[in-house]
């Protein structure tokens, strides 16, 4: 009895802590430090860096919480994640719902943007535009790929994202916007 005590005591702690570690992680402007980081840890299973650091999205982005996603690939101006259709964000129709498409699209596409700011640049999403090209079931991969921003005087950023089922076919196509403010650094 006194193990199983230890026990949940223990469990207590770990997820205490892990909740005020992934809070402060989520208030940091750098994805790819968070990113970096975990992938630096090399005790953890790629899956877990993969839950930690989508949970830590979480907590920047709450209503990304919505879905169950997963990031799977990181780095300056390119976001990868996978996201597998469950009950929970399907429609009447036994498919994805267009709400879940477009918060998997513009958390990634989202992602994809901020890796490029410096910590006193903000991006704020203005438009999304969403193609949805086919019936979207099953495992879903969604990417987005921007290139490098060369002109600091920009005032608009757009940068599209596709998200693909697991035969490699295009089912949604997203479209964003984002109003920039470039500081100097």
């Amino acid at each position: 009895m006194s193990f199983l005590k230890f026990l949940i005591g223990l469990l207590v702690i770990i997820a205490v802590a892990f909740s005020f570690i992934a809070k402060k992680l989520g208030s940091l402007r750098d994805p790819l430090q968070i990113w970096d980081a975990l992938n630096n840890v090399g005790l953890l299973p790629i899956r877990l860096r993969a839950w930690i650091f989508s949970t830590v999205v979480g907590f920047a982005n709450p209503y990304s919480k919505s879905i169950n996603f997963r990031i799977t690939e990181l780095r300056k101006g390119k976001a990868c994640g996978v996201m597998k259709e469950t009950k929970k964000i399907s429609n009447p129709f036994r498919c994805v719902h267009a709400a879940a498409l477009i918060t998997f699209g513009e958390t990634v596409g989202g992602l994809a943007v901020f890796t490029l700011l410096g910590k006193k640049d903000r991006a704020i999403l203005t438009n999304i535009n969403a193609e949805y090209i086919k019936v979207s079931r099953g495992l879903l991969t969604a990417s987005s790929v921007i290139t490098p921003i060369k002109d600091r005087d920009i005032k608009e950023l757009v940068n599209e994202v596709l998200i693909k089922n697991a035969a490699f076919e295009t089912v949604a196509k997203l479209t964003l916007t984002w109003r920039v403010d470039l500081k100097d650094e």
